[in-house]
């Protein structure tokens, strides 16, 4: 799972601790300081290289 960090829809920290502890073989990935709407811009490379490693 891909999180936002500083979105506001909901509490990424808390749906990354919950999807953990559901779905121990999940991977969740935080995006620091990136909102909803500036995840494309705030860490472009590292956003790039998380959904071509999923998309593979």
């Amino acid at each position: 799972m891909l999180l936002a960090e500083r979105g506001r829809t909901h509490r990424a920290t808390e749906v990354a601790d919950r999807v953990r502890r559901t779905l121990p073989e999940a991977e969740v990935v935080l995006l620091p300081g990136a909102t909803h709407h500036s995840l494309p811009l705030t860490a472009p490379e590292r956003l790039d290289e998380r959904l071509l490693a999923f998309l593979g």
